[in-house]
C-alpha cells in the first residue's frame, strides 16, 4: 500500500472531543502521523491506512465527518546544500634578496671585480698571485 494523507473535517467543540479524536484515529493500523487543526476543525492523517476506515472509526465516537482531500503526503524537502566560501588564496612570500656587496676596493684589471677576489703582487719580481 502507498503512504497517503488525508484530511478531514470534524466538529471539535471541547478539549474532550479533541482528545476522543485523536485516540480514535491513532490506534487504526498503519497511521503514521495524525495532526489536529482546532482552529480550521480539521484533522490531518498520513499512513497507509484506508481513508473510510477513519471515517467510520470518528462517526462510532458520534462526530460526523466530511473527507475534505486524499492524496499523497507533501514530499520532504531535499536539505539545502551547505555553501563554504573559498577561502582567499594566501600571499605568496617572497624572501628579500641579500643586498649585493658594494665594492670599496679599486680592482686591478683583469683579476678582481668584487672583493671576494684580492690581488696580490709582489715587488721584486713583479709577477702576481689571485687569491680566492
Amino acid at each position: 500500500m502507498t503512504v497517503k494523507k488525508v484530511v478531514i473535517m470534524v466538529n471539535i467543540k471541547c478539549g474532550k472531543c479533541n482528545s476522543a479524536i485523536m485516540e480514535a484515529v491513532t490506534e487504526l493500523e498503519g497511521v503514521n502521523h495524525v495532526s489536529l487543526d482546532e482552529n480550521a476543525s480539521l484533522l490531518t492523517v498520513v499512513g497507509t491506512m484506508d481513508p473510510i476506515c477513519v471515517a467510520k472509526r470518528l462517526r462510532k465516537i458520534k462526530q460526523k465527518p466530511v473527507i475534505v482531500s486524499v492524496g499523497p503526503p507533501k514530499p520532504p524537502e531535499p536539505p539545502k546544500p551547505v555553501v563554504v566560501p573559498p577561502e582567499p588564496p594566501k600571499p605568496v612570500v617572497v624572501p628579500p634578496e641579500p643586498p649585493k656587496p658594494v665594492c670599496k676596493c679599486k680592482p686591478m684589471p683583469p683579476y678582481c671585480n668584487s672583493c671576494d677576489v684580492v690581488s696580490v703582487t709582489t715587488y721584486e719580481t713583479g709577477s702576481g698571485c689571485t687569491i680566492v
